[in-house]
């Protein structure tokens, strides 16, 4: 009897013994949770318990609705249903985010109609992606949707070396589009795809008017329309604003208020106006983002810095964070 509880006694001190390791990378993610939220629960009791017993929780409803970074994450990998399905649940909850509608323009109308017909043969390159030929043709890697959709692309990831797409525009004078040499060829343009880009600001102004359309090289001429004046219209705009800020719709106030400043820089009060409603939106989110960062909604908070760097791209305080969330649902997802 006495050698049995030994034995028992001694298999208990060497399974103790070989979970010493794993308590150890326990207690560093415990001290990772810790950092970034002021302290254990959710995540931590989610992945790796709290030590103690715990009920059952309840069933609980899950919207699916999904930042908008993650969405643009699968429309360059191709799923334009699946990502526009989710889009327009997004849009559903953030009616005002005009960036979101932007990628949604992007998604659903004529590429022609918002690039033009005019256009030029270029052979792919080594390290070339539709955002970074978004970039040198649009001024914009957010356009690399539409870009890719005028190429007929089902799946904007999907680049190769030789492949001969069509960009919008002249041909360069130098000839510079053309192929050097064969090296590589049918291999991944880019094979580590960077994050997709949200579209940038100004093209974020455009395509929340839904009367407007990118500038392209061939674009028919506007209706002529001598009787109004670009001070009227930035001033029709202007009474818009004014309107959608009354009726609590602030985004969309300020793509109002910046279309019109477009046309007439310096005009009061939208110029004063815009500044403010930028600075209050941005701060808003912001602190909105790190609340719900801390209570570790993910998703919700990313989105919602997402909507920040649209207003301006320029908050480094919420691409910082942003960046940090996403490294952290990665690590979660990796669990």
């Amino acid at each position: 009897m006495l050698g049995r509880l030994a034995a028992c006694w001694l298999g208990a001190v060497v399974l103790a013994v070989g979970l010493s390791g794993c308590s150890a990378q326990l207690g560093e993610f415990r001290e990772q949770l810790r950092e970034d939220f002021g302290g254990e629960g959710g995540l931590l009791s989610r992945f790796i318990g709290s030590g103690e017993p715990e009920a059952e929780p309840e069933p609980a409803e899950v919207e699916d609705v999904r930042s908008l970074s993650a969405i643009l994450d699968d429309l360059q990998r191709g799923q334009y249903d699946e990502g526009e399905a989710s889009l327009r649940r997004y849009l559903e909850k953030h009616p005002d985010d005009n960036a979101a509608r932007a990628v949604l323009r992007q998604l659903t109308e004529d590429p022609e109609a918002m690039l033009g017909r005019q256009s030029h043969r270029y052979v792919v390159q080594r390290g070339d992606s539709w955002s970074a030929l978004a970039t040198r043709i649009l001024g914009d890697p957010g356009l690399f949707l539409v870009l890719a959709r005028y190429n007929d692309s089902s799946n904007p990831s999907d680049l190769r070396v030789g492949q001969v797409v069509r960009l919008p525009g002249p041909p360069p004078s130098d000839g510079s589009d053309e192929r050097k040499d064969d090296d590589g060829l049918g291999e991944p343009a880019m094979t580590d795809l960077p994050e997709a880009p949200v579209p940038s600001r100004r093209t974020v102004d455009v395509l929340s008017l839904p009367a407007e359309r990118l500038p392209s090289v061939d674009a028919p001429a506007r209706p002529a329309e001598p009787q109004v004046s670009d001070r009227e219209r930035a001033e029709r705009l202007q009474r818009e604003a004014v309107e959608l800020l009354e009726a609590s719709r602030e985004e969309a106030a300020l793509s109002r208020f910046r279309a019109a400043l477009a046309l007439e820089p310096g005009l009061e009060p939208a110029a004063s106006r815009a500044v403010a409603l930028r600075d209050r939106l941005v701060t808003r989110y912001h602190e909105r983002a790190i609340v719900l960062y801390r209570n570790q909604d993910l998703d919700e908070a990313i989105a919602l810095w997402d909507r920040v760097l649209a207003i301006d791209p320029d908050f480094e305080p919420a691409r910082s964070y942003r960046a940090r969330a996403r490294e952290l649902r990665r690590r979660v997802d990796s669990l």
